[in-house]
């Protein structure tokens, strides 16, 4: 007599295909917000802010126009989430770079090789902010504009507390640090061959002299790690 064969052993089914704590639905949402900003990009940075119409952007992107609506309800906010992402993700790398600082070279050098390191790595990302700088200026003073401010403006006030610094006017030096970054950024968004070491140089060079023309605190108490010597005194 034959034997009975065994039942074929149960097999769990398997459990649905996830990423990152998502199913189909949300990569989809994923995918078609990303599909929307990166249109958004490419039309802010060929027609200008002022040029760009939601109509444009829903036309590259192939999807309906209800479907765009679901994550945008309207041009600026759209524009202000194609420049937010980036720049509070660059505001945060530089703001831990300054914070670490304990001289004048390294807190400057620090934040400008950051700066550039970065513009050189997406120089499109950065000539959009400059082809819509008037846009930039106008509508995002608040956030795109003011954040990075209101970090350097706070972490030139906590070197200054720390004897980094000598004492200045804060608003003064946050915008000529600003003004500097900004225009040798637009220089390298443009260059065919970007030197970001030679920029953050030239750069720390020439900020550097301007902040020790105001002398520096004798008796400072800023602490400096290992090997670092804080520069005191002014230019002759």
């Amino acid at each position: 007599m034959a034997k009975k064969a065994s039942p074929a052993p149960s097999v769990a089914k398997e459990a649905p295909v996830v990423i990152n704590g998502t199913g189909k639905r949300e990569r989809n949402k994923l995918a078609n917000r990303e599909a929307i900003l990166e249109a958004a990009r490419k039309c802010f940075l060929k027609l200008g802010y002022d040029a760009v119409t939601v109509r444009d952007v829903i036309r590259m992107t192939g999807l309906a126009a209800g479907t765009f609506y679901n994550y945008f309800p309207d041009k600026d906010t759209l524009f202000r989430a194609v420049l937010e992402t980036r720049m509070n993700d660059l505001n945060a790398a530089m703001h831990a770079v300054r914070g670490e600082a304990y001289t004048i070279d390294s807190f400057i050098h620090g934040a400008f090789l950051t700066l550039f390191v970065r513009i050189a790595d997406d120089p499109g990302f950065f000539r959009l902010i400059m082809r819509n700088e008037h846009a930039v200026r106008t509508l995002f003073q608040d956030s795109v504009v003011g954040i990075p401010m209101r970090a350097l403006k706070a972490d030139l006030s906590d070197a200054i507390e720390r004897g980094i610094f000598p004492p200045m006017d804060v608003d003064l030096m946050t915008s000529a640090f600003f003004g500097v970054g900004f225009e040798i950024g637009r220089t390298l968004s443009v260059a065919k061959r970007p030197d970001p070491e030679a920029a953050a140089a030239f750069a720390t060079r020439l900020m550097t002299a301007g902040v020790q023309a105001f002398g520096i605190q004798q008796g400072s108490s800023a602490r400096r790690k290992k090997g670092e010597v804080a520069i005191r005194g002014s230019l002759p």
